[in-house]
């Protein structure tokens, strides 16, 4: 299906073509979040997409070597008929606008899309950042919403792009009128009056020999009331500021001198140029607020996006998928790795809703987690009522088997408190083992830090052949806390795989 054209088509075109974007080289900032968006999503494609007259172009692409597309073959056009939402297509073979579209019925067989529409803030429509992929899907609700996060990070780029296009155009306009100036002293006057800067010059003691009148209203000030006098006499705000230091410090050196200052009085960003002379100063300043909010922005969007990552998977494997790790499988010799389960929760699941029931869930993980935090131990996941963590890993950790046998009794203290505080029926079993395992990140989609190998088997075990209120651990972690620890023997245990195997349980901590 051939889409419509937005009502403000016209409109729209011209507040694209005020970027000065399309047909423009590949700029990191925008490759960082085109990356950021298939990570979270988990596609193989995803792209920043501008829309014209006649194409879709491809300002920053990832999974396709096309650097633009006709418009009525995208379902890019589709999504920015609904400015106001991102469209999400799981599966475009059901969905009468695409199923006959080519890039569905025949190669690259597209099924799946999802886009946030890339609005200005005056609300054009210029495109979307939008995710791809071969296969039906669906995204949860934290995808969703840290997609179009990333896509108000991609038009608070382009806004960033274009103020500092218009201050380049603004230097280089400066720049002009500063030669303009050593020509002609009438010159000078009109240029000034008219420049879209604020200008001021002083004599060396300080004294205003003009101003103005953009100077004189980001100073809040009338010309006639400043000129003649002492700028630190009628601006004493300015008294002990950066302006000052540097003012003072480019008329003794005789150097040129530029500098950002927020004056609270019009409660702007001032970005500031100081030209020294043996005559006296001029300054030219111009307002830089919006680019410094824009930066801000960008900063706290930034940041909110690493802290959803870090929510994910550790942060020193985050930064090696940052540099575009492929895949990343580390040897660890020696980690200690813990499972737990909740005792009662299937018969507890038949008693509660399912709300209560997931309340309870997240009351006791969320302890768990603080602990494992405490403990310097790594939360792997949970898996229904399991949980599993691991110490010695991403960074080597010496006690690793302390912390978990640690944590292993807290959790057990943290149950009963629960238990008698919530009259809930429930118990913890636990299960350590001590050994090497393989851990890292797999795969294209849907990223998590997870653990291999014989020793995630047997703490499993550990776990399973355990009881209610235990913690079992076998030989290996028991030599490691032996002379810190008291335990029982429970004597020989069936593992698969591995035979009999040796195990303790863990009482508690010496004195």
């Amino acid at each position: 299906m051939v889409p419509a054209r937005p009502e403000n088509e016209g409109d729209r075109l011209t507040a694209l073509k005020r970027y000065e974007i399309l047909d423009s080289a590949a700029e990191e900032e925008f490759d960082d979040l085109v990356r950021l968006a298939s990570y979270i999503c988990g596609t193989p494609i995803a792209l920043i997409s501008l829309t014209d007259s006649h194409r879709q172009w491809f300002k920053s692409k990832l999974g396709t070597p096309l650097p633009e597309l006709p418009r009525e073959m995208t379902f890019c056009s589709h999504a920015i008929l609904e400015p106001m939402q991102p469209m999400v297509v799981q599966d475009a073979l059901d969905d009468d606008r695409f199923a006959d579209n080519p890039l569905v019925s025949n190669d690259p067989n597209l099924r799946f899309y999802a886009g946030h529409p890339l609005v200005t803030p005056d609300g054009y429509p210029l495109g979307t950042l939008c995710v791809m992929d071969y296969i039906p899907r669906h995204l949860n609700s934290a995808q969703l919403e840290a997609l179009q996060m990333v896509g108000r990070c991609v038009m608070t780029q382009m806004e960033l792009r274009l103020n500092l296009k218009r201050l380049e155009h603004q230097r280089t306009q400066q720049q002009e009128t500063e030669a303009k100036l050593r020509a002609s002293d009438q010159q000078v006057v009109n240029l000034l009056e008219h420049m879209t800067d604020a200008f001021l010059a002083t004599d060396r003691q300080g004294h205003f020999s003009y101003i103005n009148q953009e100077a004189a209203t980001i100073l809040q000030r009338e010309k006639h009331l400043l000129l003649g006098h002492v700028i630190w006499d009628v601006l004493p705000e300015l008294i002990g500021s950066t302006f000052e230091q540097k003012f003072r410090w480019a008329l003794a050196h005789q150097t040129n001198v530029v500098l950002e200052e927020f004056y609270k009085p019009s409660n702007r960003w001032l970005e500031v140029r100081i030209f020294p002379s043996y005559d006296g100063v001029s300054v030219f300043f111009h307002d830089i607020t919006t680019r410094k909010n824009t930066e801000v922005a960008l900063r706290l969007a930034q940041e909110k996006s690493d802290r959803l990552l870090l929510n994910i998977i550790p942060q020193s494997i985050a930064e090696r998928l940052k540099q575009n790790s492929a895949a990343i499988a580390d040897d660890f010799e020696d980690v200690t790795v813990l499972f737990a389960d909740i005792v009662g929760f299937t018969e507890l699941s038949s008693q509660v809703s399912p709300i209560k029931l997931v309340g309870l869930l997240n009351q006791i993980f969320s302890v768990f987690d603080r602990l494992a935090e405490q403990h310097g131990l790594e939360k792997i996941k949970t898996i229904g009522d399991a949980y599993m963590v691991a110490g010695g890993l991403p960074e080597p950790q010496p006690n690793h088997a302390e912390a978990a046998a640690r944590m292993a009794l807290d959790m057990q203290q943290e149950i009963i408190q629960f238990t008698a505080r919530e009259n809930q029926p429930i118990a913890l079993r636990i299960g350590l083992h001590t050994g090497p395992v393989v851990a890292g990140v797999i795969g294209s989609r849907k990223f998590s830090y997870d653990l291999w190998g014989d020793t995630v088997n047997i703490a499993s075990r550990m776990e399973s052949c355990g009881v209610s209120g235990g913690i079992q651990v076998t030989d290996s972690t028991y030599e490691r806390l032996r002379d810190q620890y008291w335990f029982e023997p429970r004597g020989m245990v069936s593992v698969k795989g591995k035979g009999e195997m040796m195990t303790y349980w863990l009482k508690g901590a010496m004195p």
